[in-house]
């Protein structure tokens, strides 16, 4: 049985990550500045604090309910009126040794998914990771805590080496220095190398939540990041695997082995012989190293988010006088469609078309923000689809 223990530290971080999301949620917002923050916990949550209204506290509530899997027999006879008062809560939900944190999933098609996790398996995730990472003096996070990625890194390990965390945006100062931990995800890495001249000594990053370009972890390097540390992972997973970029190959973390599959397919098993799949299709290099070779379910990450590119394409079919669409990633991290026209159709009128229907029944993140139209799909000489400018 793991001796580490969930301290309070991060269940405030987590907390007050989870209510901002929740009142993003509620609001129809993924911007809440009013709220924003790592509030203390002798803050009043309504109007003279936080400012919730009364639905927004029992959002709340409820979604920390769903995260820390608590119910109501720990509830008192007032509601919680403190950000104190949540954190009071959560430490005795998660009092037992079967404790357990729920995450939820940036699903590709429906609503996402919950996974519950181990609170003793998470903790014992961060303190592997943080002994790979000794001498670090602070940790700048660009992630919220809410997401798995995020509790690791900007709760869990924070605490595990005993170094405070600072929160930041990209496109504000974040005012790096010697001995950082920048913790951000590819797309803020890629937004960083446009915004940085020079990163300051001895900083090192960390990226997850999706794939990061070899290319722009090799750049960042270049700028002066004393390492780069990729990890891959998923939200039913936990992190599967380390790299130091530039590498191409990921190291297993010691809670996994490989298991194999017909036809040279793998799947993940953990210590306790309970076995998961795999995101990804990889290539073994040996027992403990593998290489990505393609997601499974041909999903991409934009902003975060995992997207179905194939799905976004069937929605842009259905557009009167769309003959066939295709819809892929473009090299800025967004999403770009060709369409295929009738010979007599303008594509300006198409394109108003297109564009409606994708702000009338996609997300934000699965909106092409590039349109390119011709006769046929672009193929290569094997029939394959292939890239377009």
């Amino acid at each position: 049985m793991s001796l580490l223990k969930l301290k309070r530290s991060s269940v405030h971080r987590i907390t007050c990550a989870v209510v901002i999301a929740e009142i993003g949620r509620l609001r129809e917002s993924d911007l809440v500045p009013s709220i924003s923050g790592d509030w203390p916990e002798a803050m009043p949550i309504g109007d003279e604090g936080i400012g919730l209204d009364s639905l927004e506290q029992l959002g709340a509530l409820g979604a920390l309910a769903e995260t820390f899997n608590l119910d109501d027999g720990i509830l008192g006879e007032e509601s919680p009126q403190t950000v104190g008062a949540w954190i009071d809560l959560i430490m005795r939900g998660i009092s037992q040794p079967d404790a357990s944190i729920t995450v939820r999933s940036s699903g590709t098609t429906d609503r996402p998914q919950p996974y519950p996790h181990r609170v003793s398996e998470l903790l014992e995730e961060a303190s592997f990771l943080a002994g790979l990472l000794e001498g670090r003096r602070r940790v700048v996070a660009l992630v919220p805590a809410h997401h798995l990625y995020g509790m690791i890194w900007t709760a869990l390990l924070p605490d595990a080496l005993g170094i405070p965390v600072v929160m930041r945006k990209v496109g504000t100062p974040l005012s790096l220095q010697p001995g950082d931990l920048v913790v951000a995800v590819p797309d803020q890495w890629r937004a960083l190398l446009r915004l940085t001249r020079r990163f300051p000594p001895d900083v090192i990053g960390v990226s997850s939540g999706g794939a990061l370009d070899t290319t722009i972890g090799t750049e960042l390097i270049v700028a002066g990041l004393a390492r780069l540390v990729d990890v891959y992972g998923a939200s039913e997973t936990g992190a599967i695997a380390i790299r130091d970029v530039p590498a191409m190959a990921y190291h297993l973390l010691p809670r996994w082995n490989l298991m194999a599959l017909a036809d040279g397919d793998w799947q993940l098993v953990d210590l306790r012989g309970a076995v998961a799949a795999l995101p990804d299709f990889v290539e073994r290099i040996d027992d403990r190293s593998l290489r990505l070779a393609g997601r499974r379910d041909g999903a991409v990450q934009v902003a975060g988010h995992n997207v179905s590119p194939e799905r976004i394409a069937a929605i842009l079919r259905e557009v009167v006088g769309v003959v066939d669409a295709a819809v892929r990633l473009s090299a800025d991290g967004r999403l770009k469609a060709f369409v295929v026209t009738p010979d007599h159709r303008n594509p300006s009128e198409l394109l108003s078309m297109l564009e409606l229907t994708a702000s009338a029944r996609l997300p934000f993140h699965e909106r092409p923000r590039y349109f390119s139209f011709g006769d046929v799909l672009p193929r290569n000489g094997m029939g394959k689809l292939k890239d377009w400018d």
